[in-house]
């Protein structure tokens, strides 16, 4: 009896130790060709996710760059209207220091005016031409990543 309480212990710890054998999976390794693929992969995905950030970030700055191109373009035009009613008011009677003055803060203004506008709206100029190149370089990396990504399943699909 004690016998048999051994042997059927014993078979049943075979039959447990086998068991739990046959259910752990066995990977094949992974060759290093195909992990350096993975992390160059990793890498370029990584930088593809921070230019579409800097893309986003150049985009919601947009709307508020053009208003205010908008704003100094309406306020360059005022003061240069101004300006030219203060010269020929200065050129009407030419003996007015007052009207010169006047007509000279005019000028001042108006030069400083559109000068604003003109940074402001060289500004957006470059903002649109970095939004242009980030599209670019995204596209670039997308194609890349993609053969990458095919080139990867195709080891993974050979080993």
């Amino acid at each position: 009896m004690k016998n048999t309480r051994i042997l059927l212990g014993i078979f049943a710890m075979l039959f447990f130790a086998s068991v739990a054998n046959a259910q752990t999976n066995t990977t094949p390794p992974v060759s290093i060709d195909v992990l350096k693929t993975r992390a160059s992969l990793l890498k370029e995905t990584t930088n593809l996710n921070k230019l579409k950030i800097k893309l986003t970030e150049l985009n919601t700055q947009m709307p508020k760059l053009e208003d205010d191109v908008a704003r100094a373009n309406e306020r360059s035009a005022k003061s240069a209207v101004e300006s030219k009613d203060a010269a020929n008011k200065m050129n009407a009677n030419t003996a007015d220091k007052k009207l010169a003055k006047k007509a000279s803060k005019a000028a001042k203004d108006s030069y400083s005016d559109a000068r604003r506008a003109q940074k402001l709206t060289d500004n957006l100029l470059s903002t649109q031409q970095k939004i242009n190149k980030l599209n670019a370089d995204i596209e670039k990396l997308k194609v890349k990543i993609d053969k990458m990504d095919q080139q990867l399943k195709f080891s993974e699909n050979v080993n």
